[in-house]
């Protein structure tokens, strides 16, 4: 593909500033307050680290305007009215071959025709670890360009899995972006790069650091979004945990590379049910105004488990099936729709007071019996563990001490691990009981009690204090 004659980049720039806050579509499932964000990626390789840096297999053959029609059909038959977010990698964007000419073409159709977005994926999810801020934001600046001249829908996001606060914020003011995918919340530990510390829900970024909610003039005015969502009790595991002689994913959530392509047929799709439900149900939407949960099946896993069960796609079908028949008022926006929506409720972090539930499904590194509460804000993240012993506090990571980012490439840790996190690799991270930790900090239970008044969930907390 090259560039089109005459085309000015400055002002194709200028014209998209002035559509970016155009909101989806209402959501064609109703006004309730559930939401499903559903992204694929397209690429060549698995990993493109930079333009010119390749990491795993080449995944051409994985790629077909077919299986993305597959893909897309699947989603909309399930759950009609949902919107994708199409990513495509440096090299699926400019590859010339009827391949990937074909794909383009037929994602543009998509979009045009279902209101889906398109967007770009800089560095295989780990842009950073590879190359300099400044390289990064060329790469994201020049990419969104060549959308340009390929889609008639505006970039109004990022597919990003990891990205350093100060790429974020140039997103948004070299290249107009407004939501960015830019944290794999409590990823530890396994792929490329970790990146544990963050909130779960949206969130505005710090300046000096992507994981950390950002205040006043330190704000950056990108809505920072989780790529997948996870099941709360295995994301307190590392990695690829053991239980006796099987491996555990620290990832196991709703994802398809975790669940269908790694179980029997109902014992995947039981897990991708209870983590809906934790995020979906009654009262996690009325605690949070907001039941969210977001999913990414890459077009080449696609490929590689229907080569393997043919039914597979049909699979991730049922469960869309099965949360919008439980949920008729459940939507699925683009991700910029999210980001959208998010701006008109909270126009800083100030008022975020989220809070988190989910009990172990006995499944894998989700204990049977365990129960986790966290607590979300501006200010701290704390994490609660009890069901199977008193509770205690297994995470606390104060967002008031400022960390810095790594700041050059090479580094594989992006993580803020706060005084105790939850991932327990340290010493420090025991968990320790509530009262012994309010104890110690008095301060952290006033605030939560000032926050979070009326509660349920933090008055089953501090019950076990008294």
């Amino acid at each position: 593909m090259t560039w089109c004659e005459g085309s000015d980049p400055a002002r194709r720039r200028d014209d998209r500033k002035s559509l970016m806050a155009l909101p989806d579509p209402t959501p064609t499932r109703g006004p309730g307050d559930r939401r499903l964000t559903l992204n694929s990626v397209i690429r060549k390789h698995q990993i493109e680290a930079t333009r010119t840096r390749w990491l795993w297999e080449d995944e051409t053959e994985l790629h077909t305007a077919e299986t993305v029609l597959a893909f897309s059909d699947c989603a909309r038959t399930n759950l009609p009215g949902a919107r994708i977010t199409w990513g495509f990698s440096w090299g699926a964007l400019t590859d010339g071959s009827d391949r990937y000419a074909t794909i383009r073409r037929t994602v543009r159709e998509l979009c045009e025709t279902y209101g889906d977005d398109v967007t770009f994926v800089p560095g295989g999810f780990f842009a950073n670890r590879y190359a300099t801020r400044d390289e990064v934001a060329r790469d994201i600046a020049e990419a969104v360009d060549v959308l340009g001249e390929v889609f008639t829908r505006p970039v109004r996001s990022l597919l990003a899995g990891f990205l350093a606060a100060e790429n974020i914020e140039r997103a948004g003011t070299e290249a107009g972006v407004r939501t960015v995918q830019g944290n794999i919340w409590s990823q530890f530990d396994i792929d490329l790069q970790d990146g544990d510390g963050s909130i779960a829900y949206p969130y505005y970024p710090s300046r000096g650091n992507f994981l950390i909610p950002g205040r006043g003039a330190d704000r950056v005015d990108v809505v920072t979004l989780d790529g997948w969502t996870v099941d709360l009790v295995a994301a307190r595991t590392a990695g690829m945990s053991h239980g006796g002689e099987t491996t555990y994913n620290s990832r196991l959530g709703v994802g398809p590379i975790e669940t269908l392509h790694r179980m029997p047929p109902d014992r995947a799709l039981r897990q991708m049910q209870a983590t809906g439900e934790a995020h979906l149900d009654e009262r996690n939407v009325e605690r949070n105004g907001l039941g969210w949960v977001t999913v990414n099946y890459e077009i080449a896993e696609v490929s590689r488990g229907m080569a393997v069960d043919p039914a597979i796609l049909g699979r991730f079908g049922d469960w869309l099936a099965w949360m919008a028949s439980r949920w008729p008022d459940l939507a699925c926006p683009t991700m910029a729709g999210l980001g959208e929506e998010h701006r008109a409720r909270h126009a800083d972090n100030e008022s975020l007071r989220y809070i988190l539930r989910q009990e172990g499904t006995g499944i894998d590194a989700s204990t049977a019996g365990e129960r986790v509460t966290w607590f979300m804000n501006a200010d701290h993240r704390l994490g609660v563990v009890d069901g199977l012993e008193p509770a205690k506090v297994f995470d606390y990571t104060d967002y008031r001490r400022p960390v810095p980012e790594p700041q050059g490439p090479g580094e594989r840790n992006w993580s803020f691990l706060g005084e105790i996190n939850q991932k327990r690799t340290r010493p420090q991270d025991a968990p320790v009981p509530v009262a012994e930790f309010f104890d110690a900090h008095p301060d952290v239970a006033e605030a939560l009690s000032a926050r979070y008044a009326g509660a349920s969930e933090l008055a089953d907390v501090l019950e076990q204090v008294r």
